[in-house]
């Protein structure tokens, strides 16, 4: 595939509610990645991303080649190290692993290469530069997972990032037809191991990430899933702050946009105690001073008819009674 010719992966779907739910590219929503997506690392050269390269290729991932400024011409796993993304060859996908003060600049340098699903491993980015990423990948109709998010999965053979450990593919994680979409990346390999101890499967895995502002929300993640055939259910794991609850009590039900069961989970009982408009772990976990306690907010979820657990057996006991 020469430079010219990059194949677009994106998948940008619109926002909450009313709204239709659809892909402004000029190819499939399906476009996602596949094994033989051609991924690149920016920063791979760093302790970080040399260990996601070798979990990566260890798992599957057609890796072709790292980044990293003043670093080209070494190899790292046997792939060759370029000093810019525009050297390097024709990629489908950026998996970002740079420092919190360079995310942006990375995000910029692949989308300017063409390149349309880009996952941002970096936490601690500034907020500012983390709208400016969204942005920017709106713009270009790319995908954007990230800032501070563990990746994405899909059964049987696609792993970007860290999802499912070192070797997703190898049993642990039952496959299925559950699409698992998160906040948090711990929490989506938990609640996947969970699931797969209890016999229920994964088709799908998306860890958007746990800032305030990230490049795929959960409704648009909760779209993703949508229009994967293979996925007939939906689980999510939303920490208290997340818009997609709001929606989910003034009544947009979630049947209206995935078509089949859909189950929630939100912990954080413990923040109903504490000061409200302070983060809590993960940057976009705030309770605001106008919002309703957390035992509340499930409570009206679960009064729009819609599963809401509060902790992870109540939350896999949720997802069994949708095969009853």
């Amino acid at each position: 595939m020469g430079r010219g010719e990059r194949r677009s992966v994106s998948f940008s779907p619109s926002g909450y509610g009313s709204r239709s739910v659809r892909s402004r590219a000029r190819v499939s929503p399906m476009t996602l990645p596949n094994a033989a997506s051609k991924i690149i690392i920016q920063g791979m050269t760093g302790r970080e991303g040399s260990r996601m390269a070798r979990w990566m290729i260890a798992s599957g991932a057609n890796i072709v080649a790292g980044v990293t400024p003043g670093k080209g011409g070494q190899e790292v796993e046997s792939r060759p190290i370029f000093d810019s993304v525009k050297e390097a060859p024709a990629a489908d996908v950026s998996c970002i692993v740079v420092p919190s003060a360079h995310a942006l600049s990375a995000v910029k340098e692949a989308l300017s290469a063409g390149i349309r699903f880009i996952h941002v491993l970096t936490e601690n980015v500034p907020l500012h530069d983390a709208v400016e990423m969204r942005r920017r990948a709106k713009e270009k109709q790319a995908t954007l997972f990230g800032p501070a998010s563990v990746g994405y999965l899909r059964f049987p053979d696609v792993r970007i990032g860290y999802l499912g450990g070192e070797h997703p593919f190898s049993g642990k994680i039952k496959e299925g037809d559950i699409a698992l979409i998160s906040t948090s990346g711990g929490m989506t390999n938990e609640l996947m191991a969970a699931l797969s101890r209890s016999g229920l499967g994964i088709r799908l895995a998306i860890a958007i990430g746990g800032g305030q502002v990230v490049g795929t929300n959960l409704t648009e993640a909760i779209a993703i899933a949508k229009a994967d055939p293979e996925v007939k259910r939906i689980g999510v794991f939303a920490e208290p702050g997340q818009p997609l609850l709001r929606e989910l009590r003034r009544g947009w039900h979630p049947s209206s946009a995935t078509g089949g069961p859909f189950v929630v989970m939100l912990p954080g009982t413990a923040l109903d105690l504490l000061p409200r408009g302070l983060p809590y772990g993960h940057t976009g976990t705030i309770l605001g001073e106008d919002e309703p306690t957390v035992r509340a907010t499930r409570e009206e979820i679960r009064k729009q008819g819609i599963a809401c657990a509060a902790t992870v057996p109540e939350f896999v006991s949720m997802v069994k009674q949708t095969y009853a």
